[in-house]
């Protein structure tokens, strides 16, 4: 496991980093409404507190570091998209290295900026709320112990983020984001 006194945690960091950035960049343009900055921050920020705990001694050993890490980066994305709120330029996107053909690319685009718009306009407890539970993986006892409200506040804000998403369903479950949960305690 890395992290563990006597292994090596370089060759363990550089892996997680390969393997998750990609997907945690994703997460976080989501959660920062498609600012490829802050978004960009937010991973940087999540890494940087990996380094950190991996080299750490006293640390409590992380069973898991994906899940460690989506929730991180998640979190940082939700502060830094509280403290820059307000108009959200979405034409610098990120664009992967490799296109598919042309006129998927352009469905996929459409479709993610679409996701980004609404996610971004949810007003931010909402947002919030969304990303804890879809990008991050929470429960809803662990989202309002991290929000600081009770159970019931979660259950409603995620059911009204996800009446004002419906008419993208489609969209959002192409992403991984809708995945027909009605509510549950998960």
């Amino acid at each position: 496991m890395p992290g563990q006194p006597g292994q090596p945690v370089g060759a363990a960091f550089d892996a997680l980093y390969r393997d998750l950035r990609p997907r945690l960049l994703g997460k976080a343009a989501l959660v920062c409404g498609g600012m490829p900055a802050l978004a960009h921050d937010a991973v940087q920020e999540a890494f940087y507190q990996c380094w950190r705990r991996m080299n750490d001694p006293d640390a409590e050993p992380v069973r898991r570091w994906d899940a460690w890490l989506t929730t991180t980066v998640v979190r940082e994305a939700i502060d830094l998209s509280r403290r820059h709120s307000g108009s959200i330029p979405l034409d610098d996107v990120d664009r992967p290295a490799r296109a598919p053909e042309p006129a998927a690319l352009m469905d996929v685009k459409e479709g993610y900026l679409k996701v980004c718009r609404a996610i971004a306009r949810l007003p931010l407890r909402q947002r919030e709320a969304v990303a804890l539970r879809h990008l991050a993986g929470l429960t809803t006892a662990e989202i309002a112990r991290t929000m600081g409200i009770e159970k019931s506040t979660v259950r409603a804000l995620l059911s009204q983020a996800r009446r004002t998403l419906a008419p993208l369903s489609r969209e959002l479950r192409s992403m991984g984001l809708l995945d027909g949960e009605r509510g549950g305690e998960r």
